[in-house]
């Protein structure tokens, strides 16, 4: 499935579900807001982490073959942060120059 915004899903959306999905996965029903610390907190596993990696990766783009630092997958908004911090390294430059 493509979750990304031309598909009619926004990234902070996306990113929304996919870690509502992976809580479910676990039995946890609890809310969340976006800028709670779901792995820190415990409420994820360094497997959850993989999942939103490969995720990143299919959907955005995102090169983690330097490794990555769990807390930019802390939460919703650390996510969509990695996301809008990675676009511009991402776009051609040609589109990054008529912005």
């Amino acid at each position: 499935m493509n979750m990304k915004e031309g598909a009619g899903v926004s990234e902070r959306q996306a990113v929304q579900q996919l870690m509502q999905n992976l809580l479910r996965a676990k039995g946890d029903v609890r809310g969340f807001s976006d800028s709670d610390s779901l792995f820190s907190s415990g409420r994820l596993a360094s497997v959850d982490a993989l999942e939103v990696v490969v995720m990143l990766e299919q959907e955005y783009g995102i090169d983690f073959r330097d490794g990555f630092d769990r807390d930019e997958l802390d939460s919703v908004d650390s996510i969509v942060n990695l996301i809008a911090g990675n676009r511009s390294t991402l776009e051609p430059a040609s589109q990054r120059s008529a912005s």
